[in-house]
């Protein structure tokens, strides 16, 4: 929880065996001047030219001399060149992503060849094939779902796969599930019901979104008026939004991917994964959550941590009218509030809430005394400070925290939620709130952030976290980070960590 001055706060990329060739053959193309056309020769010849082409280097590509285990599925053709697409079969059956295509250009000739093609030394016999229902049913086990957890029918397709030179008889299905959701792709043994492959097809949706980054004072980069008026757009603030990927979306049409799901009442919904709002539309804000908390988890696993709050988090947006935004332990889901500028709006109290969730998925329970509390409040300003830092093109807002958020409450130049330098002293300066006692813990972080780098002093915190208990106290996580240095940089940086926390009074 932060508390605001009074309140509580492809190209195509083809998969394929080592035996698979990609081969460019020179061709005629038309000079400049003339029109390039494939109409002069028909469908009929188009494909006589390819089988004819692949036939006559069927040994370079390890095909049959005749082509028997190549079944022609489509002939393209456009004004510049056609393509004519085969599949590879055995018994008719196809080979399951196993294709050929040729390019043929304007003037008949066979340019480009791009092939799948995989040779194999036996096919593996079976006594019977598995019914429908036995295969659907393994297939869903293999997910880990069950039969009532599909939203759409299930579609099933019997061929080949080839594996270490051995076509095995396999079925092909789709499942379009719920929790996980997706359409998930799954290769199943015909006989005996052997899972042998399984991925999500919409696992990987890359889409694209408007946001601020981190928040319109920071990408402005100097003193503004901006100001909330109600939620209402206004051609300055709109000015500083930034286009974005957004990356992992499980295809769905809503914000969902690996490490957040958007539950809000805006039910923020794309067929075509273009999430493009200004601030006044409360999908914007979705955006923001989405995007912030999606890129901070993947800096943490850049940071070679696969382990820590690895997950989609839950985060309900614009959920309440208060001025106040939190993490429950109970529902290890997120909530941000409206009251004031809306809290999603500003990536610097979006990653602080997060930072809350990432010490209770590495210490749960974290928190429960006094000095731990506030180090939970000063670790979630330390991470939403540099994140902003790292994210910002401009100094503006440096050792401070919620720029954007700060100017319903703030006349500060820049307005801040809280500031990472204020040069409080244990014990001298505690007054047992955690937020302001977290301003002890957070310029001790924050100083190492500006003696090693965001990346080595976020690596020393990160790991610490583990040593530490529930009841922690400042010279408790003093010394795991401390023991941190040992562990990651064989105490490279002792000496000066040690000062940076003397300096705060803590050892």
């Amino acid at each position: 929880m932060h508390r605001k001055k009074g309140f509580r706060m492809a190209f195509i990329v083809f998969v394929c065996s080592l035996l698979s060739l990609t081969i460019a053959v020179p061709g005629t193309f038309a000079t400049k001047g003339q029109a390039a056309t494939t109409h002069s020769i028909s469908s009929a010849q188009v494909k006589k030219v390819a089988d004819n082409y692949l036939k006559k280097h069927a040994n370079l590509y390890r095909l049959k001399k005749d082509l028997t285990d190549l079944k022609h599925v489509t002939t393209i053709r456009t004004k510049t060149a056609s393509y004519v697409r085969y599949q590879e079969t055995i018994n008719n059956r196809p080979v399951f992503t196993k294709q050929v295509t040729v390019t043929v250009n304007s003037k008949g000739k066979a340019q480009l060849i791009v092939s799948d093609y995989t040779p194999y030394k036996e096919v593996d016999s079976i006594k019977s094939k598995l019914s429908a229902k036995v295969v659907e049913s393994k297939a869903l086990q293999g997910i880990g779902v069950k039969v009532k957890d599909r939203w759409a029918p299930t579609s099933q397709k019997y061929g080949y796969t080839i594996h270490d030179g051995k076509a095995i008889p396999v079925y092909r299905i789709v499942s379009h599930t719920k929790k996980p959701f997706g359409a998930w792709e799954t290769y199943v043994h015909a006989e005996n019901g052997n899972v042998l492959k399984k991925k999500n097809l919409n696992q990987q949706v890359t889409g694209k979104g408007k946001i601020f980054k981190p928040n319109p004072l920071e990408s402005y980069g100097a003193t503004s008026s901006f100001t909330d008026n109600s939620d209402a757009d206004s051609t300055a603030l709109t000015a500083q939004l930034k286009s974005v990927p957004l990356l992992g979306l499980n295809g769905s049409g809503y914000l969902k991917g690996p490490y957040v799901t958007i539950s809000s009442k805006a039910k923020t919904y794309s067929s075509t994964n273009t999430f493009n709002y200004t601030r006044a539309n409360n999908s914007f804000e979705d955006v923001m959550v989405y995007y912030h908390i999606d890129t901070i988890q993947r800096y943490i696993q850049s940071l070679s941590f696969t382990n820590i709050n690895n997950r989609s988090i839950k985060a309900n947006v614009n959920a309440n009218s208060d001025d106040n935004s939190f993490y429950s332990p109970s529902t290890k889901a997120l909530t941000f509030g409206t009251g004031g500028v809306d809290d999603a709006e500003d990536a610097g109290i979006i990653t602080h809430e997060y930072g809350h969730s990432i010490q209770d998925n590495q210490v749960p329970g974290f928190g429960n005394s006094s000095e731990g509390g506030a180090m939970g409040e000063g670790f979630g300003d330390f991470l939403g400070a540099t994140y902003e830092d790292a994210t910002s093109t401009s100094s503006y807002g440096k050792a401070c925290v919620g720029e954007w958020d700060a100017v319903a409450y703030s006349s500060d130049d820049p307005p801040c939620l809280r500031r990472l330098d204020e040069k409080k002293v244990y014990p001298d300066d505690v007054e047992g709130e955690p937020h302001a006692d977290g301003e002890i813990w957070s310029q001790a972080l924050y100083d190492m952030a500006s003696a090693f780098g965001r990346d080595t002093a976020t690596k020393l915190v990160l790991q610490s976290h583990w040593s530490l208990t529930p009841n922690a106290t400042f010279s408790d996580g003093y010394k795991a980070i401390l023991a941190a240095d040992a562990s990651l940089y064989g105490n490279s940086h002792k000496d000066k960590i040690t000062s940076i926390f003397a300096a705060r009074g803590i050892k």
